[in-house]
């Protein structure tokens, strides 16, 4: 009985690793200060009543689903969601305009996933990596400087799958100068969003 047992622990163990083995590599990409990455999903992303098959890595720790070329605003400052992060509980929707430089009325923050919205970018330590397959999505800011301060690194991710579950984890967080906001908003106008 102890060698079935043996035997079955074994097999159990050699069957874990090859589906570790078949995790799709880590792909790095670049972005640049409040730029972003357009990241094609292999299945379809249920998010607040909508499916998306395309997503948005944004260098400043958000994954947008609305393509930032289709909102209209002035350029790719407001378009990178730059430069603080966002307080849903104290500007309202309408004033988010005046507030981050555009009359775009906010829709910049809609259908967004902010794990550590601050002002990031990489001045050549970090990187960026994505990974992915039919099972799921990761986003990766690794090493990634508050803005120009080279001491201030993050490390984080956030994975989403084809169910709509979202998972983020964190390795290294310091930011020093900015504010932060981790979120997850549908449509901000119907006040649909969880701080």
């Amino acid at each position: 009985m102890r060698n079935w047992l043996t035997v079955s622990l074994l097999l159990f163990l050699w069957l874990c690793s090859l589906s570790s083995l078949a995790d799709p590599a880590k792909e790095e990409v670049t972005i640049v200060d409040d730029g972003w990455v357009e990241v094609p999903l292999d299945f379809t992303f249920p998010f607040y009543g909508n499916n998306y098959v395309t997503s948005f890595m944004f260098a400043n720790g958000v994954i947008g689903f609305l393509d930032p070329l289709n909102i209209p605003g002035t350029g790719i400052q407001n378009d990178g969601l730059c430069c603080n992060s966002f307080d849903f509980e104290n500007t309202a929707y309408a004033d988010m305009g005046a507030t981050y430089g555009g009359n775009y009325g906010g829709v910049r923050f809609d259908y967004v996933i902010m794990p550590w919205h601050t002002d990031l970018i990489d001045i050549g330590t970090g990187k960026f990596y994505i990974q992915g397959d039919a099972t799921f999505q990761s986003y990766f800011w690794e090493n990634i400087s508050e803005y120009y301060d080279q001491t201030d690194l993050n490390t984080f991710d956030t994975t989403i799958y084809p169910l709509g579950n979202i998972r983020f984890s964190y390795q290294a967080l310091d930011v020093q100068s900015h504010s932060v906001t981790v979120a997850i908003v549908g449509d901000l106008s119907a006040g649909e969003y969880t701080q």
